[in-house]
């Protein structure tokens, strides 16, 4: 083994040169274009000059997805890298918690708190979770930062002291990094931008070495760094489908040290898993949560333009430790997610693929002789091991998700001239109905509100239609459903209370201000609903029965019927959003099952007032009659097994007997 040389970490900003820079060896070069990331390079020892100007166009062409053939020299690197996409979308307006998890390191904490603070805005916040500490000396430290919140938590663990920080955090952005992370000037604002998608709730970044001083740093950043490329990568459903078999790779989305995620993602999926502690499996902690977020439909994205500097572990033992630990918590994670999920994937990659990886590193040794990151093979072995023994005495029973109500919904609700209603009209194809639909909302009495648009992959005239309204919010997804969509705009709306419209239907005039005025009066209600109007396609009204009024009872009046008939008529108090949500897994009867949801644990409440118009045409999910009955005797069945007395019993099977009535009665 030779003497180590230790490399230097070198930043160059191409925007800054007229030609080509100078090197140095051995060194790990970063390649910027402004503030922006583009490629990294190894140089060694032995290098040239010409070498080394080689190295970059192909670095740089690899990492953007160039062709290399068209980038040969430094004229064509500039030329290329200056008609990159720009550097930030759209500002986001949402306000930042940033989290740091510590324990007695107050001074690399300084030095992470400085820099952090170059980076934040008035709205944003700086929360310090201290973690079981030995003394007080980070209590002193952050008593000196005025923006600085000081949080303790007892209990020794990482994803302990995340769940902490999460729910301790004021803002709807929750971001993370480490103690011995320095990050750039624009990392909140990067990470802000990042989430401009609802569809995201996760978000990594880029994490850079800050020194490769030993060899230990130098191994780790060579084999098991952090650096997931160049270009933004959105992991989504189609990708999560694709890996399932294999076992999903989440690891591959990033690192603690830099990442963010909604606070909705908790409510959706829950905290971070303690069971992956260190002290505990070991780690892994991100990677479960990222893979449950990609579970349940929702994405993950990797955003290289924010960046972290880490500072790697410089000596062996501690790096030995902690590969150790991630190959523990790794083993541990994948055995975790397969009894929550049942994907057999997990155990494929577990029993099969790992095996197969340190056989292939073994052959390798013996093959081509000594290989730096050999020396730890035995120790990582030994870590999956450890993980495998130490589920056993953890595991759980198959996940079973346990609704939990936000106590401010068992609270009276206020409402006044400035409560902001989000309307979401979610649309497929239907551009010729979408203009009627958003000036309905846009002429409604009541001031406050705001209207999404989800255009669900539409192949028609609704791109340039919405292009007509600046003030609409609209998001393009790739033909998700209708669930989906309206769960993507709730999670996009940032109103009081949601109203849900179909393209192809429209509002009454005073339809919000009708249902704020309800709430009013019945300042429990979980969700009002009124009468809605029908019409053909042609505009004309068709004789619609007398509205139902329903003032107690709702779940067993819901259980014999859908009462209700017509979602856009209802209104509902934002947090029901995510406690409850549209159901992905039904192709109709959604917004039915629902409500049938929400009226079993909420009081509801129904009035006459008309507040939405229904139109009747031939592309009506409705008019598909088998379906319909399909769907809606699955939604009910869905509920037997929560019937808890013998009216609910009853009304269950009055139910099943009007579906079937009504559709032979309505062929």
């Amino acid at each position: 083994m030779s003497r180590y040389s230790p490399y230097q970490v070198i930043h160059i900003r191409l925007n800054q040169w007229e030609n080509w820079p100078q090197f140095s060896a051995p060194a790990l070069y970063f390649f910027w274009w402004h503030q922006r990331p583009i490629a990294h390079i190894w140089v060694e020892k032995n290098s040239t000059q010409a070498h080394f100007q080689t190295q970059v166009l192909a670095a740089c062409s690899k990492a953007q997805g160039w062709n290399l053939e068209g980038i040969s020299n430094w004229e064509s690197l500039i030329a290329a890298l200056q008609i990159l996409t720009p550097l930030l979308g759209e500002a986001q307006e949402q306000s930042v918690s940033i989290v740091i998890c510590t324990r007695n390191r107050r001074d690399d904490l300084k030095k992470c708190l400085d820099q952090l603070l170059l980076s934040i805005h008035d709205s944003d916040e700086i929360i310090v979770v201290d973690n079981a500490p030995d003394n007080n000396s980070t209590a002193l430290l952050v008593a000196q930062y005025n923006r600085v919140r000081y949080v303790l938590e007892p209990r020794k663990g990482l994803d302990i002291a995340r769940n902490t920080g999460a729910k301790a955090a004021n803002n709807q952005i929750i971001a993370y990094t480490d103690d011995d992370v320095a990050v750039a000037t624009d990392w909140v604002d990067t990470i802000r931008n990042a989430f401009d998608d609802p569809m995201t709730m996760a978000v990594t970044g880029l994490v850079i070495p800050q020194s490769l001083e030993t060899r230990t740093q130098y191994i780790f950043e060579r084999y098991w760094g952090f650096n997931r490329g160049y270009q933004k990568k959105v992991f989504d459903k189609a990708y999560f489908e694709v890996m399932l078999p294999y076992g999903v790779p989440v690891w591959d989305i990033g690192a603690g040290a830099n990442m963010a995620f909604r606070k909705a993602a908790f409510e959706l999926v829950g905290y971070f898993d303690e069971r992956l502690d260190v002290g505990a499996a070991g780690c892994s902690g991100d990677s479960e949560i990222w893979y449950r977020i990609l579970a349940s439909g929702w994405n993950c994205v990797y955003q290289p333009m924010a960046v972290a500097y880490h500072q790697h572990r410089k000596d062996k033992k501690a790096l030995s430790n902690q590969l150790y630990h991630y190959m523990r918590g790794n083993t541990c994670s994948l055995l975790i997610q397969h009894e929550q999920w049942g994907h057999e994937g997990n155990l494929k990659r577990l029993y099969t693929y790992l095996p197969e990886y340190y056989w292939s590193r073994i052959k390798e040794r013996i093959k081509h002789g000594y290989k730096e990151n050999f020396g730890s093979i035995l120790t990582e072995i030994k870590g999956c091991i450890a993980g495998w023994r130490y589920y056993q005495q953890v595991k759980q029973p198959p996940r079973i998700a346990e609704l939990q109500i936000a106590p401010s919904l068992y609270q009276p609700v206020e409402v006044s001239a400035n409560s902001l209603v989000s309307v979401i009209i979610t649309s497929y194809n239907y551009g010729h109905y979408l203009e009627q639909a958003i000036n309905s909302v846009l002429q409604q009495t009541h001031a406050a509100k705001e209207i999404i648009v989800i255009d669900d992959g539409s192949t028609d005239q609704t791109e340039e239609l919405l292009a007509r309204y600046p003030l609409v919010r609209s998001y393009r997804t790739n033909r998700l459903g209708l669930s989906w969509a309206r769960n993507i705009g709730a999670v996009a709306a940032k109103g009081q209370f949601l109203v849900f419209l179909d393209a192809d239907d429209y509002l009454l005039p005073d339809a919000l201000e009708q249902n704020l005025q309800q709430f009013i009066a019945k300042p429990l209600a979980a969700f009002v609903s009124g009468a809605h109007l029908r019409i053909d396609d042609g505009g004309n009204f068709i004789p619609h029965p007398e509205a139902p009024y329903k003032f107690e009872d709702n779940y067993l009046s819901l259980l014999q019927g859908n009462y209700i008939a017509m979602e856009a008529t209802v209104m509902y108090r934002r947090g029901l959003f995510f406690q409850f949500r549209f159901n992905t897994q039904l192709d109709a009867c959604e917004d039915y099952e629902l409500n049938l949801q929400i009226a079993r644990h909420l009081p509801v409440f129904s009035h006459r007032e008309f507040i939405a118009v229904y139109r009747i045409h031939k592309k009506n999910m409705s008019a598909n009659q088998e379906r319909m009955l399909k769907a809606a005797i699955l939604v009910l069945e869905q509920q037997l097994g929560q019937t808890q007395n013998e009216a609910e019993k009853a009304a269950l099977a009055t139910g099943l007997a009007n579906w079937k009535i009504h559709y032979q009665n309505n062929p």
